[in-house]
């Protein structure tokens, strides 16, 4: 299969780009650097500008589905100026590949399109499927909802489209697991809040995997990306404070400080969403990492 991704130099589409090349697939990739150009038998990148709804149309030629993972990184300030920064890259790049496939005589079949657990509602107690629609009133959960209805439209076009709502992917040396790892390792650990937030966490292995899955079995539909046992954050932290033989003993940071300096921003770290992964389940999807220990014994492997 022919695949067409968008983010591909990303962390997540870099590896997933990797896997899908080892299992025999074709890779294009789109990207807004020149100096990322890459031409091989089976991976080649092609320029395009979402900024002017620019795209170099030989990037579809043959192409069967469509990873969408474009956007700007959400690890930043929360300017009003970054905030549109980061509505408008997704919107953007979904109208970019949506005008031109309007355009084309193509042959693509499926789309798959990124999303976050961010469009659930914060709560300690409810448990999120896909077919709940309780959905957040803030910023992220906001970007959430107008990013899904922008890739949605890929079905009038007659195309299988999927959307995957990203929980917190956990890599070693990305994200926020990385940042944790450091201010642990040099004894800072503490919780954030009242420790009781929900964190419905996946290994960027399970990322990949269940990506590539999707695609092979051609599946439709909103699935959630998360692992199979979600954690509460005081449990998480302790759990990550014990691989880097560390004591989690500093006093919790209260909910008041942490929006005090980081703003709107805090609800990256105070907002609680406990989702289920059994539509993936049942489809027979089988993680390689269920539970966090043995998450982060991959990471911390002694």
């Amino acid at each position: 299969m022919k695949i067409l991704i968008t983010g591909g130099t990303g962390f997540i589409g870099s590896a997933l780009t990797s896997l899908l090349l080892s299992k025999g697939h074709s890779v294009n990739y789109v990207t807004t650097s020149e100096k990322k150009i890459v031409k091989k038998e089976n991976y080649k990148g092609f320029l395009w500008n979402p900024e002017k709804n620019e795209i170099d149309l030989k990037c579809f030629d043959k192409v069967e589905a469509i990873v969408n993972l474009a956007g700007h990184t959400i690890n930043c300030k929360w300017t009003t100026e970054n905030k549109k920064t980061i509505l408008e890259s997704r919107i953007k790049s979904s109208d970019t590949l949506f005008n031109a496939l309007q355009k084309l005589d193509h042959n693509l079949k499926y789309s798959i399109n990124a999303s976050a657990i961010g469009i659930y509602a914060s709560s300690y107690l409810n448990l999120y499927d896909e077919n709940n629609i309780h959905f957040g009133d803030d910023f992220l959960a906001d970007v959430c909802k107008q990013w899904e209805k922008a890739n949605k439209r890929f079905e009038s076009l007659g195309i299988k489209t999927s959307i995957v709502r990203l929980g917190l992917v956990l890599s070693k040396n990305e994200g926020v697991l990385n940042e944790l790892s450091k201010v642990i390792s040099k004894g800072f650990g503490a919780c954030l809040g009242n420790g009781k937030q929900w964190m419905s966490w996946i290994h960027k292995d399970d990322v990949v995997q269940s990506i590539t899955f999707l695609l092979e079995e051609n599946l439709e539909g909103t699935f959630n990306l998360v692992a199979p046992r979600p954690v509460i954050q005081k449990e998480f932290l302790e759990l990550l404070s014990k691989k880097l033989n560390k004591k989690l003993w500093l006093p919790n940071v209260p909910e008041f400080v942490l929006k005090t300096v980081l703003g709107e921003r805090a609800a990256l770290v105070l907002s609680s969403q406990q989702v289920t992964s059994s539509k993936l389940e049942n489809q027979n999807y089988h993680f390689l990492f269920p539970g966090l220990e043995n998450a982060l014994d991959d990471f911390y492997k002694k």
